[in-house]
């Protein structure tokens, strides 16, 4: 999945995401990858950033191998920002963490893991489209993605207390919307814009816009209260502690709308969608076989010979 300018490791990559997609969808697949009693540890390649330290992974703890697939698809999202941005691979990735959310849902499992990273990924490449708009609509539906995002983070907000850890967990969730609030403040002031222009992103913008009901709600309710807070006490910056502190003291006061069809999801079907690239995918792995295919004795030439002509 690293370097996908090249169009080989691009294929690879789309066969990794679909791979990842059907095991995602499958029952059996997300019970052995959601079963407590099946640790491992898989240590991940993370590419090199300037705005990263080097993660010392030398003692990684051992979890169920889902916790392996979402860190997967965390690092896949901040590593692949970029002008040459792969649109496809990146809608694939959401699915496979949107279809990995449902079972957890369903199943009422609660992984023991950081999901502040996948959160901040989440909405690090909201900004991304946001501040490459121009450069982007030109050749994606930035819109389909925008609102994949943001209805993962309905999902928590919606179902989170049936399958996040703990209390705290969903207390986090809260505080890193709150947190990073002018995010999706740019990203509503976008999204209507274009919904109330005549355009042709007109429809795609308006459906996240409506998507952005809840996540707006927590913010208007939350903001002046952590606002009123800080002057009551003459705080000019609130700890994260203080935050979720007042966030515990005023949910009772929220009013959020109930989004249907959060935990419903398109089965992967092979045919006619992906028919194409499987065809030329097995085209060009044929071709470089025989391109790369030394032969050592010319019996095992004429063996091969013989075998292709049997009919």
């Amino acid at each position: 999945m690293q370097d996908t300018k090249d169009e080989h490791r691009l294929h690879s990559g789309k066969l990794c995401m679909i791979i990842l997609t059907c095991i995602a969808e499958d029952q059996y697949a997300n019970a052995f990858l959601h079963d407590d009693n099946m640790n491992f540890r898989v240590n991940l390649h993370k590419m090199p950033m300037r705005h990263r330290k080097k993660a010392a992974d030398k003692n990684l703890p051992c979890r169920p191998l889902v916790c392996a697939v979402l860190d997967l698809m965390v690092e896949f999202i901040v590593t692949h920002m970029m002008k040459e941005f792969p649109m496809d691979l990146y809608v694939r990735c959401i699915q496979v963490v949107h279809k990995l959310l449902c079972y957890q849902k369903k199943c009422r499992v609660r992984l023991h893991y950081t999901w502040r990273e996948l959160w901040s990924a989440l909405i690090n490449l909201l900004k991304f489209l946001m501040s490459n708009e121009t450069v982007l609509l030109a050749k994606h539906n930035i819109f389909t993605l925008a609102l994949m995002i943001v209805n993962l983070f309905n999902m928590f907000i919606t179902y989170g207390d049936t399958f996040l850890p703990t209390p705290s967990s969903y207390d986090e969730l809260y505080y890193e919307i709150i947190r990073m609030h002018q995010s999706f403040d740019n990203l509503y002031s976008m999204v209507l814009r274009l919904s109330t222009n005549a355009g042709q992103w007109k429809e795609a913008a308006s459906k996240v816009t409506h998507a952005l009901v809840n996540i707006r709600a927590i913010i208007n309710h939350f903001n002046p209260k952590i606002e009123s807070y800080a002057a009551v006490n003459h705080i000019s910056q609130l700890s994260e502690e203080q935050v979720l502190e007042v966030v515990r003291a005023n949910y009772d006061t929220l009013t959020l709308k109930l989004q249907d069809g959060l935990d419903q999801y398109e089965r992967y079907s092979e045919q006619h969608k992906e028919a194409a690239f499987f065809k030329e995918l097995v085209r060009s792995i044929s071709t470089n076989v025989r391109r790369n295919l030394a032969f050592h004795t010319l019996s095992q030439e004429v063996l091969l010979k013989e075998f292709s002509t049997i009919s």
